[in-house]
């Protein structure tokens, strides 16, 4: 038995129903980006999970998960505009960025409370949950 998917329950919400054309709406079918991989891409859509290639000219490096897309069924065509984007400075020594997350709603802050413990880290962590436009946020 495949899992179905209900756009809602994924998150689904009419700012993003609204960047859709009549004939992308009526072609393809909208996505919500599950895992990303050096060459491919697992999305969760209301038929169930898929795995896709990504965009012609899209490196999966610009895709983030919770980014939603539209789909043919073996391809991500496009992706959405983003409501948040949870981003990182890249390892080395440019000032690239690395995606995190997409479309974040709410997020939880946890840490162990052993000898690691470290405030500032909260702090920063805190910071950049507010920079990335994410509604609510606990720690």
């Amino acid at each position: 038995m495949t899992d179905t998917f209900p756009l809602a329950e994924l998150g689904w919400a009419s700012d993003f129903l609204r960047q859709l054309t009549l004939d992308e709406l009526a072609t393809l079918t909208p996505c919500r980006i599950s895992a990303v991989h050096r060459s491919r891409i697992e999305a969760l859509c209301p038929t169930g999970p898929l795995s896709l290639l990504p965009p012609a000219g899209l490196s999966t490096a610009e895709i983030a998960v919770g980014d939603w897309g539209l789909c043919d069924g073996t391809r991500l065509l496009r992706l959405l505009a983003r409501r948040s984007t949870l981003a990182r400075r890249a390892a080395g020594t440019r000032a690239d960025r690395q995606l995190i997350a997409a479309n974040v709603d709410t997020l939880f802050i946890v840490t162990s409370c052993n000898a690691d413990f470290n405030p500032a880290r909260i702090e920063r962590y805190l910071a950049l949950a507010r920079a990335a436009g994410v509604a609510r946020c606990w720690c």
